[in-house]
């Protein structure tokens, strides 16, 4: 199942806002869209980052990895520019709010896994040079506790 597939099942919350649903050409440019991402679109850090013994394969997975989010990133230019996306609506907006919205998503979706595949292949990198001194992940500082945590 794709991104846009997948997202159809939240489609119901677009009536609750007053959205027109989808067009036909719209569903069309879509679910081409989704047929050009990588399947899976989601992949596991700790599967990539636990091959780490042998680096030849670590390496190739993270060139098919690189592979695969480039082909994403192709996909979703391509569908900002596709003219079957064009709002035909009265406001000046480009798209119409549902596209929009699926936009939205699929780009924030991207990018969060554009994002940890960067960190992943830092992590991966780092660790060959500094294996036994690299520091654990942190996002926050927690001032009560005089500690630096993962999570808040």
């Amino acid at each position: 199942m794709r991104y846009f597939r997948e997202s159809m099942q939240n489609t119901m919350g677009l009536c609750q806002y007053n959205v027109r649903p989808f067009t036909g050409l719209e569903i069309d440019a879509l679910e081409e869209y989704d047929d050009q991402l990588p399947s899976p679109v989601y992949f596991e850090l700790e599967t990539l980052l636990a091959h780490t013994d042998d680096t030849d394969d670590t390496a190739g997975a993270f060139r098919q990895r690189a592979e695969e989010l480039a082909r994403w990133h192709d996909a979703l230019t391509r569908l900002l520019t596709d003219p079957r996306l064009k709002n035909t609506g009265a406001d000046e907006e480009p798209y119409s709010p549902a596209v929009r919205r699926f936009l939205q998503g699929a780009a924030g979706d991207y990018h969060r896994h554009r994002h940890g595949y960067e960190y992943a292949v830092t992590v991966w990198a780092l660790g060959l040079q500094a294996p036994t001194s690299y520091p654990p992940e942190t996002r926050s500082l927690h001032l009560a506790s005089r500690e630096l945590r993962l999570w808040d």
